[in-house]
């Protein structure tokens, strides 16, 4: 993109960022402080991502707020993150971390997936209700997740019909509304899900669904901790179809902290390994282990919306708005970076 500045043309260098970098905040008043660093440290779009998990309903008149506060900014949400339903990660009450993926839930009250047809209708109505915000500003992806009960598979191979029933009468039903709307749906790749299973979820709905509804959103941070013998397979396999990004950093896990007896401290450690560092696109950082650059040759050839968006957390030392502030700004150059990278490759 070129813009002529006194009579010179100049390069105005896209970027992206979550808007809950910091936390998913529920204060209006913190949502807009979090925007507004975000347009102060230059980024020029964002994935809208409040209330990203859970059942919270956005009423129309915080779809009108949501609309004027990035207008506000001069920031453009090109995608959002839509919520399944419920919370998978919890703590129990003696204070463990869990994230509850692993069979079918049944405390959820809006859940597209779920077997009970009430539950299944309220999950589909949440996604309504989001692809109702994205035309409230303008967003044409909505990032989703699908958990995978897969231990329920394994015990249950009925189950496992079952569950994709319900996916399937979700989308049928979701499918239309989305494309008029123009909002595509892009399922994004999960941590503490094998990755069989996600390759078999993937290879099913992108056969059954056309493009024009149903893409894919790669989690790169996700993928380092869960394709163990490729961090890329995914994008590899279905960059064609990769509409959204959450582009972060990682160590990857150690196997002895992946694969350990105990299921539920094993998931435990991948959350904690899931670290969302900043890209380390130039090699200045000091930290992660992924490959810009041929992260970015396979985001040049994808059909995304540029910028890719980056999904990190800041917080500040020991609190420090000041520092949660440097922190930004260097994630913004890290992401002008990879625009560039981007832009060399196509």
């Amino acid at each position: 993109m070129l813009k002529e500045v006194s009579g010179m043309e100049k390069k105005i260098l896209l970027s992206s960022c979550e808007t809950d970098y910091n936390s998913d905040l529920h204060s209006w008043i913190d949502i807009e402080r979090q925007i507004k660093n975000l347009a102060d440290a230059g980024f020029t779009h964002t994935q809208w991502m409040q209330n990203w998990e859970g059942e919270y309903l956005y009423s129309k008149s915080e779809m009108f707020q949501t609309r004027d506060v990035l207008k506000d900014y001069g920031i453009h949400a090109h995608s959002i993150h839509a919520s399944e339903g419920g919370k998978r990660t919890v703590h129990t009450p003696d204070g463990k971390l869990r994230y509850r993926n692993r069979y079918r839930l049944t405390d959820i009250r809006k859940d597209y997936t779920s077997t009970n047809e009430y539950l299944r209708l309220a999950g589909v109505d949440l996604l309504k209700n989001r692809i109702d915000l994205c035309t409230y500003i303008n967003a044409s992806v909505m990032v989703l997740h699908m958990q995978l009960p897969y231990m329920m598979f394994e015990e249950q191979p009925e189950e496992k019909k079952r569950y994709y029933e319900q996916v399937f009468k979700s989308f049928d039903e979701v499918k239309e509304y989305a494309k008029a709307a123009g909002v595509r749906i892009a399922l994004e790749n999960m941590i503490c899900t094998p990755q069989k299973y996600q390759d078999e979820q993937f290879d099913m709905l992108f056969d059954r669904y056309d493009s024009d509804f149903l893409g894919f959103a790669w989690d790169s941070g996700h993928s380092s901790l869960m394709c163990r013998e490729d961090a890329y397979h995914f994008l590899k396999k279905y960059y064609k179809r990769m509409y959204a990004t959450h582009l972060q950093d990682n160590e990857s896990i150690p196997d002895d902290k992946l694969y350990m007896e105990d299921t539920d401290e094993a998931d435990a450690n991948v959350l904690r390994y899931d670290r969302h560092w900043v890209p380390n696109v130039d090699g200045t950082l000091g930290q992660g282990i992924l490959d810009w650059d041929l992260i970015a040759s396979y985001v040049a050839k994808a059909p995304l919306e540029l910028p890719a968006d980056f999904e990190v957390m800041i917080s500040g030392k020991d609190g420090s708005r000041e520092d949660e502030f440097r922190q930004l700004v260097e994630c913004h150059r890290q992401a002008e970076v990879f625009y560039e990278k981007v832009l060399s490759y196509k």
